[in-house]
């Protein structure tokens, strides 16, 4: 194979790594909905989901930088293509105060997420109103994972440039 073949073919498969592709659901992607968004430990709290599947079973965790636990599950009901569930959990009344996640996730990988801002218990709170203590001094864990097909597309294109950039620089120029 020449080098210049092989030039046209490394930049064939670069444009077609291009080319998007995910993972297409029947529906969109899961929502979820806390209320109220601040809570004091030992409160309940309304999750509401949508963007669901009927039968789709969501495990429900609360997470922060140093804490992970899981509150329940929820089940999507409803009659349409599209629906959703309605739950009320109770906080641990010894859940520290601070900014959590609250996580939605199926078995099968899909997930929706939520913030919540936990205050101090119902006998020690203050009666005005309510403050998150911003920095909370915690370490901030972030999700930088990206797709498989767009870490792959990108290597194609890396590549793809600098084989078609190495062919440009050895390629005789032409006599006058």
């Amino acid at each position: 194979m020449t080098f210049r073949a092989f030039a046209w073919i490394s930049l064939l498969a670069a444009i077609i790594a291009l080319v998007p592709t995910t993972v297409g659901y029947a529906h969109g992607e899961p929502v979820i909905v806390v209320s109220p968004v601040v809570a004091a430990a030992g409160a309940s709290i309304t999750v509401t989901g949508a963007e669901m599947e009927p039968g789709e079973v969501f495990r429900l965790f609360l997470e922060s930088a140093s804490t992970s636990m899981e509150l329940g599950e929820a089940t999507a009901e409803g009659e349409g293509e599209e629906d959703g569930f309605v739950v009320t959990i109770s906080l641990p009344s010894d859940l520290p105060a601070g900014s959590y996640t609250l996580r939605a996730s199926t078995e099968e990988g899909e997930t929706a997420v939520a913030d919540l801002t936990v205050t101090a218990a119902s006998a020690e709170a203050d009666p005005g109103p309510a403050m998150a203590q911003e920095p909370s001094g915690e370490p901030h864990l972030l999700d930088r994972s990206m797709p498989a097909g767009e870490v792959a597309g990108a290597a194609s294109l890396a590549l793809a440039s600098a084989v078609l950039g190495v062919w440009l620089i050895r390629r005789k120029e032409p006599s006058a």
